[in-house]
């Protein structure tokens, strides 16, 4: 998410103010009473499958007013949000600002965590974030510092890194079977505010006060001026909270700017017959000139037709990056580009050819990408096969940390895409990190230099690994349960994955992406048994499959069930020969084979023995967490015979 500026000059130093009085409290909070904190009954986790529910998210001017930065902060898309508070997405005002504390329903998942119910949400830190005013003041009360800072015990309470990805544990609950029966559609989490009393709740979120009451364990009178997370029992979808107001400048001066228009269209309707006959002699003359000045680099045409002055390469501004398509005024040009990426920058393609050299191997950081300077900032560029729209169109409904994000497009001579330009993950592709021969010094004289594209692949360690893991397993779980409707990626493989500089994951290549069948469960069945296929790829250093000496041929998902099914005082051993060699023994016997169990529960024939997703992330963020705190959830996915590998415990989440 791009940074917010305020436009008040004293907003950054009060802003400043509070912050240090937050980190003072913080840190006083951390030394008398972190392990004191009790979750509320209320949130007790009573029911083990997980639900989509909604929590009540108030905008404020302290950088969360409109959809785009609310969505970054839940880890949901904006489409989801959208639909939830009835705005339309293709509206103008989608954009603009809202004006400061009015509700938004904000849908999440809510699962278990432990025997607390919660829906867990990913978050980087930012500069300035302290877990106490990130639960206090972007969160509104929806979590506790103390929650936040028990979920991450890795991180330095006081010395947070910015970029650092926490798991936020938002308040939510799935309604009983009791409460089901009683016409309970779902739990609203709703932070009390100052002045509120039952009746203005009720009225506002369309529920009774005796269900309110009842849910909450209090009395029909209660009020509060601490802002505590209730429930607030719905028995229709969602409740119908007041229509969303825009702030002046996103929606009064917009109706003001349009009346203006019609005024003016009317005054120059008689000009543009004049000018018709003009204009279509000038477009002919330039597109005569252009189709001469074209020139052919590789296997393409490519002409300098997004220009408003010149450059060397047809672009007229000092920057060489056409104007960003929102935010130029009434300009509409390419507004077909502009319904798939919020602010999509148009590149020129000579400019990506000559920053590739020509998509030269030395610039390729995947079987797909190429690594490209272009104006000072590196990015990472694909060119584009035949029509991309339905993957434009993907990656404007997902918004997720481990999901790679496009920045632009450049666009071709004939007019269709010629490149699709994504931020880059430094660290290229995760296939030639696993099975790929390091390169020699000589091989690439010029790797170290600052004009290379090149990065020289080391071995992974076991953490990086599971870590890895976790980042897929994260993104294909948003895909699966937090998009509106569930998506199916469709081509999970290593050389899809890249990693980033610190060695997160990032999802890339949805050309394959579609909606999930009406079954979610068969839909998304395939992406995790490549997901398992993934993490057995993980585990060996080897190709999933690969020929061997005489012609055989290796299928690591059938060796894996050899390794799982031996005897147990032969499991350990035959695992170690088989797992990759270059991890050495940096790694837990037993942590070895829980994932070894957890690829081979994936990659079950019959797709509806598969685990979900949820269960996957879930397991896996528990198992980096540290050696005390997974120890207890290394053994579920581990055989519980020698003729069954099943998975010996069922783990909602998310």
């Amino acid at each position: 998410m791009e940074p917010r500026h305020f436009s008040r000059p004293l907003l950054p130093l009060l802003l400043a103010v509070l912050l240090l009085g937050f980190r003072r409290a913080a840190a006083a909070g951390a030394q008398a009473d972190d392990g004191n904190y009790t979750v509320p009954t209320r949130f007790s986790c009573n029911v083990s499958a997980p639900c989509d529910t909604y929590v009540v998210y108030r905008t404020q001017s302290l950088g969360y007013l409109d959809l785009g930065s609310i969505s970054d902060l839940f880890g949901t898309s904006r489409a989801r949000i959208a639909a939830a508070n009835n705005l339309d997405l293709d509206s103008e005002d989608e954009d603009g600002e809202l004006l400061p504390n009015q509700p938004l329903l904000v849908p999440v998942k809510c699962g278990c965590t432990g025997n607390v119910s919660f829906a867990n949400v990913t978050y980087p830190i930012r500069p300035g974030d302290i877990f106490y005013n990130l639960a206090g003041v972007s969160y509104e009360n929806l979590t506790e510092h103390h929650l936040i800072h028990e979920l991450n015990p890795g991180a330095a309470i006081t010395n947070l890194q910015i970029g650092q990805e926490v798991t936020v544990p938002v308040f939510c609950r799935c309604p009983t079977r009791a409460e089901l029966s009683r016409g309970v559609q779902s739990l609203v989490t709703y932070v009390w505010q100052p002045g509120d009393d039952m009746s203005e709740v009720s009225k506002l979120m369309n529920a009774t006060v005796d269900d309110i009451a009842a849910a909450n364990n209090v009395s029909t009178s209660y009020v509060s001026v601490m802002g505590p997370a209730m429930l607030i029992p719905v028995k229709q979808q969602r409740p119908q909270l007041p229509a969303l107001r825009y702030a002046a400048s996103a929606g009064e001066a917009k109706s003001r700017s349009r009346h203006l228009d019609i005024v003016i269209g009317v005054s120059v309707a008689g000009s543009v017959v004049a000018l018709a006959a003009l204009c279509v002699a000038i477009l002919a003359h330039r597109r005569y000139r252009e189709n001469k000045a074209s020139v052919r680099l590789g296997a393409r045409f490519v002409s300098p037709k997004l220009s408003w002055s010149r450059n060397k390469y047809g672009l007229e501004s000092s920057n060489s990056f056409a104007h960003m398509i929102k935010g130029a005024g009434d300009n509409k040009l390419l507004t077909g580009v502009s319904q798939f990426i919020d602010k999509p920058i148009i590149f020129v393609a000579e400019e990506i050819m000559e920053a590739t050299s020509n998509l030269d191997e030395r610039c390729r950081i995947g079987s797909s990408y190429y690594r490209a300077k272009l104006d000072g900032e590196v990015f990472a560029v694909k060119p584009a096969k035949g029509d991309v729209s339905a993957e434009l169109r993907m990656m404007q409904m997902v918004n997720h940390a481990n999901l790679i994000k496009l920045a632009g497009i450049s666009i071709g001579a004939d007019g269709d895409y010629a490149f699709l330009v994504y931020e880059l993950a430094e660290k290229g592709s995760l296939d030639k990190w696993l099975y790929y021969q390091k390169p020699s010094p000589s091989a690439s004289p010029s790797s170290s230099s600052s004009s290379s594209c090149g990065t020289v692949a080391t071995t992974l360690s076991w953490a990086q690994r599971l870590g890895i893991a976790l980042d897929v397993a994260n993104g294909l779980l948003y895909m699966h349960e937090h998009t509106q409707p569930s998506m199916v990626h469709g081509d999970i493989r290593a050389r899809n994955i890249l990693l980033t500089a610190d060695f997160r994951a990032k999802i890339s290549s949805f050309s394959l992406a579609k909606p999930a069948a009406s079954d979610a469960a068969a839909g998304t069945s395939s992406d995790v048994f490549a997901f398992g296929l993934l993490l057995l790829e993980l585990l060996s250093g080897r190709r999933t499959v690969e020929a061997r000496v005489g012609s055989e041929i290796g299928m690591l998902w059938r060796e894996i069930r050899a390794v799982l099914e031996a005897p147990g005082d032969k499991r350990e051993a035959k695992l170690r020969r088989w797992m990759d060699p270059a991890l050495g023994t940096e790694y837990q016997a037993d942590a070895a084979l829980s994932l070894a169990g957890m690829a081979r529960a994936c990659t079950e024939e019959d797709a509806a023995r598969r685990p979900k997703m949820a269960e996957v992330a879930f397991s896996l963020s528990v198992m980096a967490q540290p050696v005390s705190v997974a120890d207890a959830f290394e053994k579920l996915w581990q055989p519980s015979s020698e003729d069954n590998i099943r998975i010996a415990g069922s783990v909602a989440a998310r």
